[in-house]
């Protein structure tokens, strides 16, 4: 059963295995500790384990969506750096390594007919390539290659789909998933596997009759990646603490409502309770305070985009005195009473001076939407008049949203400047802001990106 190939003029053929599992007895049957597994699966980074000290709900009506703030007590039990401190920058990136979860990974390990404990080592095949690098560094358990290496429920790539059908029993079931990895398939692979989101986890449930390799299954699942968030604190108010400004991700699929799409990381980091670990390390960001105490400061962040500027106003208000140049938030949620994150924090950085200006676009309050390109718009003049001024532009959220803004402005800019002879002025503006691309997290300012 070729499954659908048709009068194709080559055999679909699984990916060869490079390598096989030997599991290990005795004084090597010991898994490693998890920091010490993933600091070798990042070995480029410096990864520290960090436990949850505060993890409470942002939203006041998460039901339409949840955001979640949690603080990292930085006094970490782990670094795998020889013991350093876990240090960061205001608003710097701090990357957390996805976690399946321990009820996923003993599901699937049963399934597989796995001990969980059980420990292993990848051998390379006396067939395998010179020289192909293991996915993943061992010896490792089941567990910890189960929760924290294989991305069980990314949509399965065809090459994993062919080795599920050559290690199927049942011959319909190989059809199937033969069938799906197959030009003839493509259209059902791009609505079955791509839009509804089936991983292995889901692909082992539908087909029974499958017995993949262990190794194998390594080998072609994709591998979990870290995720980023910007530092919502700064050391200078925060010193023993980041604080993290996640949205959990939990939605239906577009052209899949009925099914759910869920966040690895956004919805561990939803779960994870007081104490608990997380393994982490820090990026530095492209968000800084300008060196200038006068340059005037836009910041524009909707939704969780507020994380880096909520960074920078921790850091303002430490100042023993407000900076003279102005400092202007341009934020955006849906309702005041349902997604105002940090209303009360605002509040309180406009009273202490460490906030001029505050500008929120509330998308659901009334009947004409209002977001917070249209409040750029609306600003044009103002903003012309910081520009000048050496102002410092920021943008942080989603693409679309940064294009918007990037073209409000300049459409709001472009008439004042060549009126008042400042079009070289205006081009760099528009030369900064198009090279800030993607514009997720980019810096924009007159005169030139740092």
């Amino acid at each position: 059963g070729g499954g659908g190939g048709g009068g194709a003029p080559f055999t679909l053929v699984a990916p060869a295995a490079q390598f096989e599992a030997e599991w290990l007895g005795g004084d090597a049957a010991v898994p490693p500790p998890t920091l010490s597994f993933l600091a070798r699966c990042q070995p480029k980074h410096s990864l520290h384990e960090l436990r949850v000290a505060t993890n409470r709900e942002l939203a006041s009506l998460p039901q339409h969506g949840s955001v979640r703030h949690l603080e990292l007590d930085l006094a970490c039990s782990g670094g795998s750096s020889g013991g350093a401190p876990c240090a960061y920058a205001t608003a710097d990136d701090l990357a957390v390594c996805p976690d399946n979860g321990p009820a996923l990974a003993a599901k699937l390990a049963s399934r597989l007919g796995l001990a969980p404990a059980a420990t292993f080592a990848l051998r390379p095949r006396p067939s395998a390539a010179g020289g192909a690098a293991p996915p993943l560094p061992t010896p490792c358990s089941v567990e910890q290659a189960l929760r924290y290496h294989a991305d069980v429920r990314a949509p399965a790539p065809k090459g994993l789909l062919l080795m599920l059908a050559d290690a199927c029993s049942d011959g319909a079931s190989s059809a199937r998933l033969r069938h799906l990895a197959s030009p003839a398939g493509k259209e059902e692979y791009a609505a079955h596997i791509s839009r509804d989101g089936r991983g292995v986890a889901e692909l082992l449930d539908d087909f029974p009759s499958c017995s993949p390799p262990w190794s194998s299954l390594l080998e072609l699942c994709p591998k979990l990646t870290p995720r980023y968030y910007t530092i919502s604190s700064s050391p200078a108010s925060d010193p023993h603490r980041a604080h993290l400004t996640v949205k959990v991700l939990r939605e239906p699929r577009r052209g899949a409502e009925a099914r759910t799409k869920e966040g690895v990381c956004s919805t561990q980091l939803e779960g994870l309770p007081a104490g608990a670990p997380a393994y982490v390390f820090v990026r530095p960001s492209f968000f800084t305070l300008p060196a200038d105490p006068a340059a005037p400061i836009v910041m524009v962040g909707p939704g969780t985009g507020i994380a880096p500027f909520r960074a920078f106003l921790r850091e303002l208000s430490t100042a023993a005195v407000p900076r003279p140049g102005h400092v202007r938030l341009y934020f955006g949620c849906r309702r005041p009473e349902e997604d105002y994150l940090y209303e009360g924090e605002l509040a309180e950085h406009l009273r202490s001076g460490a906030l001029s200006s505050l500008r929120v676009a509330f998308s659901r309050a009334k009947a004409q939407k209002v977001y917070v390109q249209h409040l750029v718009a609306a600003d044009g003049a103002e903003l012309w008049g910081m520009l000048q001024r050496d102002a410092h532009f920021y943008i942080c959220g989603g693409t679309a949203m940064g294009r918007d803004v990037v073209g409000a402005l300049q459409r709001a800019v472009a008439p004042l400047a060549e009126s008042e002879g400042g079009k070289a002025v205006a081009g760099q503006v528009r030369a900064v802001v198009e090279a800030a691309a993607p514009v997720v997290d980019g810096t924009v300012q007159a005169g030139g990106a740092r």
